[in-house]
């Protein structure tokens, strides 16, 4: 006997068990057709991450009035949304409202700000005459890039506004120390030094500055 005439009753008698199952059981051995055919997540954006990125291309874009807007529509809605304060202080920098870009700045967590919104800040302090706050800044920003020569000159002369000549006068030197050779802020450090009363030390920086 061949092997299809020998497997015939074999495959009868289980045709005939399965037709014998409860249809609910077969049921249960195959996946339903929702959980076979899921629709893929949606993955909506909300009106106020809409509008704060058409904010930031209308920064980018120079369109800085429509910015400002669109800014204060997001912080009216998220008024603890730090990326848009910043945003909006920059947009306000950008169109000549340093004061209000300064008072922008100012409430912005200290956390949520980068080494890049520090200096900004630090300027914006320093263009409104807020030295103490610019000072302030400043060093935060120095914590973090401790080799910006340019920004700890500012940092020197902003101590000297304020008569603090100690504290000038050691970032002065520090300045120097990375650039012995820049006349121009060691004659600042002379001056500094003469208003401290340090006048034999301050003739000495300005003739090395003389080059005699």
């Amino acid at each position: 006997m061949s092997t299809a005439r020998r497997l015939r009753p074999a495959l009868a008698l289980l045709l005939l068990t399965l037709l014998a199952l409860p249809v609910s059981l077969l049921a249960q051995s195959q996946p339903a057709v929702a959980e076979r055919a899921q629709p893929p997540a949606r993955d909506d954006i909300a009106d106020w991450q809409a509008r704060l990125e058409l904010a930031k291309l209308l920064t980018e874009s120079g369109r800085h009035a429509e910015s400002v807007e669109q800014y204060r529509k997001v912080l009216r809605d998220k008024p603890d949304q730090a990326q848009a304060r910043i945003g909006l202080a920059q947009a306000l920098f950008w169109s000549g409202k340093r004061e209000e870009a300064a008072t922008e700045l100012a409430k912005t967590p200290e956390s949520a700000l980068t080494a890049e919104d520090r200096l900004l800040q630090a300027e914006l302090f320093l263009s409104a005459g807020r030295h103490d706050e610019a000072i302030s800044a400043l060093r935060s920003y120095l914590g973090l890039r401790p080799a910006d020569t340019k920004a700890r000159l500012k940092l020197a002369d902003a101590l000297s506004w304020r008569k603090r000549l100690d504290e000038s006068l050691a970032e002065y030197e520090k300045v120097l120390a990375n650039a012995p050779g820049d006349q121009q802020v060691r004659r600042r450090y002379a001056r500094v030094l003469t208003w401290a009363g340090r006048n034999d030390e301050a003739i000495r920086e300005l003739r090395k500055s003389l080059g005699n």
